[in-house]
């Protein structure tokens, strides 16, 4: 009966491929067994109460071979069929890679990104059982991730089991699909690690290498894997592209699809026919509910508070005034851990550094770190692992019932590049705090400094880029940050101290536009100066020095995202005939305005090994040197 329903399987997986003309059938050929007897014996899940709070996670890491999961859903009765018959078409929800959706639960396109996502959610729930599982059980869920070799030859990948490991996120369940083959053909002559004892050095669990195509090992092994203490590996042994005669254990049946010889020959082994019973859906029962209000009534408020993404106020304003004095000409890093102090009052506020807590400045002394032990902390000391931290905040953050951020130097940024993406893919909340945002960070040398993030970042499809200049701007933009419901943001912050005391001159309310002018001018305006965050104060210097002689307008443009957003008679205004754009980074990003004379003064080479001072001079970012170029610009 099983052989008969598989096999029925792989051939609407087949199908959809062929009618689709391009696709990956190698991979669900060769899990259709696993994927199967999870889905309907093991996966715990209610499609018709989506936002059930128990329900189990299916992440696929090697996401190429999702057709597997459209045809269980199109079985079970959830896609129809025409889904099936448009796979990568658009406007229909069977796209090539997985995206987040009601009934898919990552967006996974490069390999090892689902690891770190799944174990993300993983962790998520974890905080949550914590949280709120008292005599009963609201969160037990497990979160089952599918991966490949290629998905553990990713460096992403070793990264997030060492974390989990670390952590005994024991709610995951990792299904190694290992057919030994990926594009390039054989792994062994590139991938032959010992991943038995691998894991098992990292605190985990593993089942196998077993068969995985022996349906009583693949029952038994699904069985213990949910009866674990530590997180788990279950090793499958599997042959790509399954009873595909002609293109069995070949790299040549991962990508591309049958010819017409090759599709008859698969016909003949799949033209088994088999009525699916419905799948029985699991849920939480209503008197466990009912239990938990009645006995656990403000736990209860509380977690709903949560699920619905009701944030408790902070009195911004208020924070404002109480610290002023404490944040005159300090570096914006230091002024947003004041804030961050404050926003720890919200309960569902969590974050974390890739081990640069002391210099990112995000940790309040009053939250403690999370450990294996400790999972009701709220604060992650994630290691030297910024792609796999970003990863993971992608998980926690997937059911948007979670405050997350995470933070590492700018110019780390690129490691994080690819996950950061994916967050803008699908559209979720979190926020990147990224601080040392320039090459007055010195001595470090140009490896450490900041050329091409803030352009490279500000490029991203919906993602907010907030580069502060101090107190009050940092205010707003946490401000904007907390409202924002389907986008991702980015804090880049100063590791040095500068002068920011000129709050007198700022109109505040223009600051939530993203763009405003700092200075105010009656008459003719000789010249605008544009730049954000740090490098302020040296458009101050020259400000002081010219302002006697001449009209000058300062704009802070501290966030072009929002600005972009403004009517166009705002945006216009902002501007004037003569303009200079001033950053210590190679952004380009008035050039798509209609300034008749702009000059854009930024940076276009890599620094050197030295003090600030001697930087400012390599890069002629000095005062005399300013007061030229704006000179220069106001005699045209």
């Amino acid at each position: 009966m099983y052989y008969n329903i598989i096999n029925n399987i792989r051939l609407i997986c087949i199908k959809s491929i062929q009618k689709a003309k391009s696709g990956h059938p190698g991979m669900p050929l060769g899990i259709a067994d696993i994927f199967t007897f999870l889905w309907f014996f093991f996966y715990k899940n209610n499609f018709k109460n989506i936002k059930n709070l128990n329900k189990d996670k299916i992440i696929i890491s090697n996401g190429h071979g999702v057709i597997i999961q459209y045809t269980l859903l199109y079985l079970t009765k959830i896609y129809k069929i025409i889904e099936l018959k448009n796979l990568r078409k658009f406007g229909f929800n069977t796209p090539a890679h997985p995206e987040l959706s009601n009934y898919i639960d990552a967006s996974t396109g490069p390999l090892g990104n689902g690891i770190g996502i799944g174990i993300g959610i993983g962790i998520k729930n974890k905080i949550f059982k914590n949280k709120f599982n008292k005599k009963i059980n609201i969160f037990n869920n497990k979160i089952w991730i599918f991966c490949g070799d290629g998905c553990l030859m990713e460096g992403v990948g070793n990264e997030s089991v060492s974390f989990c490991g670390a952590l005994n996120v024991n709610n995951i369940i990792l299904i190694y699909d290992s057919n030994n083959i990926s594009i390039d053909g054989i792994v062994k002559n590139y991938f032959f690690e010992n991943i038995k004892q691998k894991f098992n050095s990292i605190n985990w669990d593993v089942i196998g290498p077993i068969d995985g195509h022996d349906y009583k090992l693949i029952k038994k092994s699904l069985k213990k894997a949910t009866l674990s203490y530590y997180p788990i590996l279950i090793y499958f042994k599997t042959v790509i592209g399954f009873l595909s005669s002609d293109k069995s254990y070949s790299e040549t049946v991962h990508g591309s699809i049958f010819n017409k010889k090759q599709k008859i020959n698969i016909y003949k082994n799949y033209t088994l026919k088999y009525f699916f019973k419905k799948k029985i859906f699991f849920d939480i029962k209503n008197k466990y509910i009912i239990y938990f209000i009645k006995n656990y009534y403000f736990s209860f408020l509380e977690l709903i508070r949560i699920l619905n993404n009701i944030i408790i106020k902070i009195n911004l304003i208020k924070l404002y005034f109480k610290n002023e004095k404490k944040f005159l000409n300090k570096s914006t890093r230091f002024i947003s851990y004041l804030i961050i102090n404050d926003l720890y009052k919200i309960n569902e506020f969590i974050g974390g550094s890739a081990d640069l807590t002391s210099s990112n400045l995000t940790k309040s002394n009053n939250i403690n770190v999370i450990s294996k032990k400790f999972f009701q902390n709220r604060f992650f000391n994630y290691g030297v692992r910024e792609f796999s931290m970003t990863l993971i905040n992608y998980g926690i953050v997937s059911e948007k019932n979670i405050i997350s951020f995470c933070s590492t130097f700018l110019v780390f940024s690129n490691y994080m590049y690819n996950a950061i993406r994916n967050f803008t893919i699908s559209k979720l909340k979190n926020i990147f705090i990224f601080t040392h945002d320039s090459f007055s960070i010195g001595e470090d040398g140009p490896s450490h400094q900041p050329i091409e993030h803030l352009k490279n970042l500000r490029s991203l499809p919906r993602f907010y880029v907030f580069r502060p200049y101090n107190l009050i701007e940092l205010i707003i933009s946490w401000y904007i940050i907390l409202k924002l419901k389907k986008n991702s943001s980015s804090l880049i912050l100063s590791r040095q101290d500068f002068k920011n005391n000129f709050i007198k001159l700022i109109n505040i309310n223009n600051i939530i536009r993203g763009g405003y002018k700092l200075t105010k001018i009656k008459y003719k305006i000789d010249i605008t100066i544009v730049t954000s965050g740090s490098d302020m104060e040296n458009v101050f210097n020259v400000y002081f020095f010219l302002k006697k002689y001449f009209n000058i307008t300062i704009v802070s443009l501290y966030c072009l995202f929002l600005f972009e957003k403004q009517k166009k008679n705002y945006k216009n205004n902002i501007f004037s005939k003569k303009t200079l754009f001033f950053e210590s980074s190679n952004d380009i990003l008035l050039n798509k305005y209609n300034i008749q004379y702009l000059f854009i003064f930024n940076i276009k080479k890599y620094g050197k090994s030295a003090s600030e001072k001697d930087l400012q001079k390599y890069f002629n970012f000095t005062k005399k040197n300013l007061i030229k170029l704006c000179l220069y610009l106001i005699k045209l």
